[in-house]
């Protein structure tokens, strides 16, 4: 796969902090973060879950919005927001259980244009790419040590 294809994240963890860092490869993204207060994190930080959720929603909205386009449906402004549920695992630990993405439509345009709409939803799900790996069309995960000086 091209070079241009291939994305990068770098992590940190300090356990004193209960906190760590994230910082993208192209450097625009540079985060602290730390678990859910919920999972005995810090509330004044992300968390994972939260950025599971941004980075299904940011792939999401742009996705719809190429379908918008081709439609030519007239929505000046995109707005979703997200909602993420984690139950017990009976496995151990926590699972995400339900995910909820809620578009923004005004009624007005619905009512004149729901089937076209409806159609830009279903094909934003259906090609985002984090839908589709949160889908179960996974990639494949290596988790392979680097031993360092």
């Amino acid at each position: 796969m091209p070079e241009e294809h291939v994305y990068r994240v770098s992590s940190s963890w300090n356990p004193g902090a209960h906190s760590g860092q994230l910082v993208s490869g192209s450097r625009t993204l540079s985060t602290q973060f730390s678990a859910a207060p919920s999972l005995e994190g810090r509330a004044d930080l992300t968390n994972p879950e939260e950025l599971l959720l941004a980075a299904l929603e940011a792939c999401f909205v742009q996705t719809w919005a190429i379908f918008l386009a081709k439609l030519k449906v007239p929505l000046d402004r995109l707005i979703v927001e997200g909602r993420l549920e984690l139950e017990k695992d009976p496995a151990g630990g926590y699972r995400v259980a339900r995910i909820d993405l809620v578009p923004n439509i005004p009624k007005a345009l619905w009512d004149e244009r729901k089937k076209d709409i409806g159609k830009t939803l279903e094909l934003a799900e259906k090609y985002c790419i984090v839908s589709r790996a949160l889908r179960g069309e996974r990639p494949n995960l290596l988790v392979a040590p680097e031993l360092v000086d």
